[in-house]
This record gives structure tokens, C-alpha cells and sequence, in this order.
């Protein structure tokens, strides 16, 4: 989209051939909602230029010829708390974009070239358009511009433009005052007659006029494109963190950041070392063919709450939901120094957070519910699946497959947490071999693992031992420090 297009759109409206949807209906209201927050600001800063000048007045005026500009000053200002009061979102109307702009430059214009009733020797007319006195009117342009409303600017710079015609027009039915009207390149004549013509107080000079106009316009224009730009900077920003929001949803944080960053649809295939946990209920089908379809959608929504909440305290990545259970990484997709800590956190957590809920299950009445999580650490391929249609971000690798087995073979275990030899030596290298972390697991014999060739030494906590105090303690002070 070109500029000219965002200047007739900002000015005049777009189109409404298609109905805003509800989202687009949230981002207007916000916008109307900061526009009204930055008029507030610029009535406001309106109020203390008006106080300003009104102190320079009376300094450089002195009583009582500054006592007839203080009317002036005192309408600019109720026009201003006026607008203030009814441009709320809720009843603003688009004629005061054009309505308000205009009667400030006419009141200010009016201060310009309004003969001064308490001045007992009244200078020359023209010489009230001197140039010091435009700038009255730049600087309320300027002050349009905080409002953030690129209508509002626009029709100030019109109403600039129109008020100062009409007020140097109003000069020139003066008795006395003539019109300049030399279109000869003034350098060429003589100093003494160049003199004349440029300090003669009773001629308005086309050659001063006009440049004036041409100035408001240019300065109106610049700023009217500056809050254009401005705004529309601030909703692609609204618009893309819209997109990482919708993201999240589907993602974890930073796997959400990392895609909203990617220029390749796809991405780059990554090969690195992590953690990846499996957490599901045991007997979820018994459990659900009790209750109706609303009480398990219901159960679910509670459980996966506290399984992603635990994940995401651990600075874990919530990879997806499986039905009744989850599966989540630790050091995805860039690995830290603490990943099988905030695993080892991260199922702690959940297996206390399943207590607390089934306190409250038994409260109504209900059966616990029994919650088995796995942990293995490993070699594993990240990277998007699909086309550039649409894509799944996702962990390929043995360790996926073995993470999933032991959090599987809780149920012969006994147990409510299994996890592997490998995952057991990854968790002694970070923690330097301190074996409080693990004092409540119980290493067992080598196990056979289905689809592995070797067998596996595992460690379990025995479904129904209390994890250790001490070792959750330990586990959770290692793990907070893991960011990715």
C-alpha cells in the first residue's frame, strides 16, 4: 500500500465493502480508545502552552493591552476541554475532526489581525501578520499532531490555511492598506527602493503571503504522513503479536517466537541432545465410560492445566497434547545446562499437582485419578513437517520412542515415574553426582524395552511413595535457573 493510499484512507476512511470481523472490531475500539488517551495529552499540553504565552504576553505587553488576548487564550482553552469532553470513543463523530480545527484557527487567526481595543496607538496593520505571529498557528499544528489522528491533522492544516487567508484578506479591507503586488526580482532594484518595499508597514506582500501558506501546508502535510506512519507501525505491531498470541496457542512461547521469525516456511532441520517427558492417565477409557462427555471434556481441561503449567514453570516446551496425557521437551529448541533438572521438576510438580486435584475429587465424590509420566534423554531432530501450507513443528528420534515406552511401563512397574539410565547420568552431570536429587527413586534391574535391542536400567518412584521433600526441593532449585 503507497502512501497517497494510506493518506486517503486515514483522511477519508476505508472502505466498508466487508464487515469488520470481532477481532478487527477489538483492534478499532483500541485505537479509538489510545487516540482518545493521546488527545488528552495534547489538551493538556495545550492548557500549559496557553498558560506559557499567557505569562509571555503579560511580561512583554504589560496591563492593559494583554487583558483583551486573554479572552483568546481562555476560549482556545474551553474549545479544547470541550473537545476533550465530547470526543469520548463512545460519541465522537466525524465532523469533529473538522469542526474543532476550525473554530481554533479561526479564534487564534482572530487574535492575529483583531485590532487590540486597549491599545491607544495601534501599529500599522500588516504589520500583525509579521512572522513571529504564523508561528502562533505552526505551533497548534503541532499540537494537533499529539492527538494521533491523521484527520484531525489534516484538517487542521486546511483550516490553517483557510483561517489565515480570511484573516490576511481581512487586513487588506483596512483603510490605508494596499496590496504588493511586485512580481520583479527585487534584487535587481536599488537598496533604497528594495527597502521601501520590504519594511513599508501599510502593504501586505503577495511574496510574504503566499510562502506562508505554502509553509502551513508543507508542515501539515509532514505531519499528517508522521502520524500516519506512526499508526500504521503501531497496528502492524498490534497484528504480529496478535500472530506470536494465536501462536502460543498452538506452541510454547518460544517455539512460537522462534516461528513468527522464520522467514523459510520450513525451517532448518536441528540435531541436538534433550530431555522429553510423556505424562498420560492410567485408565483414562474406565474413567470416561463412567461419566458423561461434558464431565471428561471437563476432567481433561483440569488435568492439562496443571501438566502444561508444571511444564511451563520448568521452562519446558508443552510439545502437544496426547488425548489424556502430554508430551513436553527440556532444552528445545536450544539446550541449557539444567534440562533433565527442570524435567525431573517439571514431573515432580505434576504428580503433587494430580494429589492436590484428587483432594478435590474426593471432596465431590469422585475417583483419583492416577497420573504415570516417563523421562528419557537423548539425541533428537527438530524441525517443521509439512508444506508452506501448513506446517507441524516436531521432535523425531529413539528418544521420543523410549520416553513414551517407560512412561508405558509404569503400569507393570508400579509406578507413577520412570526414567532411564541415560537420563539418570545427564541429571549426575549437572548436579555434580549429588544423589539427593534422586534419593527417592529406586533403581531397578535392567529392563527389556520394546523396540530396543539392549536392556535398559531404569529408576522408578513406587506408585504411592510421597516424593522426597528434599529431593523436590533440589530438583527445583537446579531447574530454575534453565532459560531457552
Amino acid at each position: 500500500m503507497n502512501i497517497w493510499q494510506l493518506l486517503h484512507d486515514q483522511i477519508c476512511g476505508e472502505g466498508r465493502k466487508n464487515e469488520p470481523d470481532a477481532a478487527d472490531q477489538r483492534l478499532i475500539q483500541a485505537v479509538r480508545e489510545e487516540e482518545y488517551q493521546a488527545l488528552r495529552l495534547s489538551i493538556g499540553l495545550r492548557t500549559l502552552v496557553l498558560g506559557a504565552v499567557a505569562v509571555m504576553l503579560t511580561i512583554e505587553l504589560r496591563w492593559p493591552l494583554a487583558l483583551s488576548l486573554y479572552g483568546y487564550l481562555g476560549a482556545l482553552a474551553m474549545s479544547g476541554w470541550i473537545q476533550l469532553w465530547l470526543r469520548r470513543p463512545e460519541r465522537e463523530r466525524p465532523w469533529m475532526h473538522w469542526a474543532f480545527p476550525l473554530v481554533d484557527m479561526t479564534v487564534l487567526v482572530a487574535a492575529v489581525v483583531l485590532p487590540n481595543p486597549f491599545d491607544p496607538y495601534p501599529l500599522p496593520p500588516p504589520m500583525q501578520l509579521g512572522f513571529d505571529t504564523i508561528l502562533y498557528v505552526v505551533l497548534f499544528l503541532v499540537l494537533s499532531g499529539l492527538g494521533q489522528s491523521a484527520r484531525t491533522v489534516f484538517f487542521s492544516t486546511i483550516a490553517a490555511i483557510i483561517a489565515w487567508t480570511f484573516g490576511t484578506l481581512f487586513i487588506l479591507w483596512q483603510p490605508g492598506v494596499s496590496l504588493g503586488l511586485s512580481f520583479d526580482n527585487i534584487t535587481t532594484m536599488p537598496v533604497d527602493e528594495r527597502i521601501r518595499y520590504i519594511l513599508d508597514p501599510w502593504s501586505v506582500r503577495l511574496g510574504e503571503f503566499l510562502p506562508r501558506l505554502v509553509l502551513l501546508a508543507m508542515i501539515g502535510l509532514l505531519l499528517t504522513v508522521s502520524v500516519i506512519r506512526s499508526r500504521h507501525l503501531a497496528a502492524r505491531q498490534v497484528e504480529a503479536e496478535r500472530a506470536r498470541r494465536n501462536l502460543s496457542r498452538h506452541f510454547s512461547p518460544h517455539i512460537a517466537e522462534r516461528i513468527s521469525q522464520m522467514d523459510d516456511p520450513v525451517g532448518q532441520v536441528k540435531h541436538i541432545e534433550a530431555v522429553v517427558l510423556f505424562a498420560d492417565l492410567v485408565g483414562f477409557t474406565q474413567i470416561s465410560d463412567r461419566q458423561q462427555p461434558a464431565e471428561t471434556i471437563a476432567m481433561l481441561r483440569q488435568v492439562h492445566q496443571r501438566l502444561a503449567r508444571a511444564v511451563a514453570d520448568s521452562r519446558g516446551t508443552l510439545d502437544k497434547y496426547l488425548g489424556d496425557g502430554i508430551m513436553a521437551s527440556f532444552g528445545t529448541p536450544d539446550p541449557g545446562p539444567h534440562d533433565a533438572s527442570a524435567g525431573l521438576q517439571a514431573a515432580r510438580t505434576m504428580l503433587r499437582e494430580m494429589d492436590l486435584l484428587n483432594a478435590e475429587r474426593r471432596e465431590r465424590g469422585q475417583p483419583d485419578l492416577l497420573l504415570a509420566v516417563g523421562l528419557h534423554f537423548g539425541p533428537l531432530t527438530l524441525g517443521n513437517i509439512g508444506d508452506e501450507s501448513r506446517i507441524e513443528y516436531a521432535l523425531i528420534g529413539e528418544t521420543v520412542n523410549v520416553a513414551h515406552r517407560l512412561e508405558q511401563m509404569t503400569r507393570e512397574l508400579q509406578a507413577s515415574l520412570c526414567v532411564s539410565q541415560s537420563f539418570i547420568d545427564k541429571l549426575a552431570a549437572e548436579t555434580r553426582g549429588d544423589t539427593v536429587i534422586v534419593r527417592d527413586l529406586v533403581m531397578l534391574r535392567a529392563q527389556a524395552i520394546r523396540g530396543l535391542r539392549e536392556r535398559m536400567a531404569v529408576w522408578v518412584l513406587p506408585r504411592g511413595a510421597a516424593p522426597d521433600t528434599a529431593a523436590d526441593t533440589a530438583a527445583s532449585a537446579l531447574s530454575r535457573p534453565t532459560i531457552h
